[in-house]
């Protein structure tokens, strides 16, 4: 029986230590590698042609249909040209305006509330950076509303501009 199993093993040994055996494992990985890449090759072509990114896409452009980010771009313009107007009416309206767009995606997003404020209350800093930023703004806002007679530099209005467009290029609709 040992016998049996010394031969086993020298025949086990000398296929495993042969060249014929070598060149059999090297024919083998060469063969796979090449498969392998094939494979490789295919899945990016196949990914490609799939147009894998397409979720991504399809999530922006519905974005800017359901909520009319076309028309926050084309308001957002007419804002723009009341503050290099530079007159107090312009710089009122330009925030007053903003307040609205702003005060409007809040009503699309689905957020409760009476007014601004109340809506403007559901964020937490931590998942809307730019929200004292907005109360800044919209206190500015209200100032203006409440009391026609307020005198507003210049620098406050691009400021409190500025401060929507933070917030709105934050919840990517600019």
């Amino acid at each position: 029986m040992i016998t049996f199993l010394y031969d086993l093993y020298d025949q086990i040994y000398y296929f495993f230590t042969t060249t014929e055996f070598g060149g059999t494992v090297l024919t083998l990985k060469l063969i796979s590698y090449g498969v392998s890449l094939f494979f490789i090759f295919l899945i990016a072509v196949l990914l490609k042609r799939s147009d894998a990114a397409w979720w991504l896409k399809e999530q922006m452009q519905a974005r800017r249909f359901i909520y009319g980010g076309a028309k926050v771009d084309k308001k957002w313009q007419i804002i723009q040209t009341r503050l290099r107007k530079g007159d107090e009416a312009n710089l009122k309206l330009a925030i007053i305006e903003a307040d609205n767009i702003f005060d409007g995606i809040l009503k699309q997003m689905g957020l409760p509330g009476v007014d601004m404020g109340e809506r403007l209350r559901q964020f937490e800093p931590h998942e809307l950076k730019s929200v004292n930023l907005v109360w800044e703004a919209h206190r500015l806002r209200n100032a203006i509303v409440h009391e026609p007679s307020i005198q507003i530099a210049h620098e406050q209005a691009e400021q409190a501009v500025e401060n929507y467009e933070a917030a709105l290029k934050e919840l990517e609709y600019l």
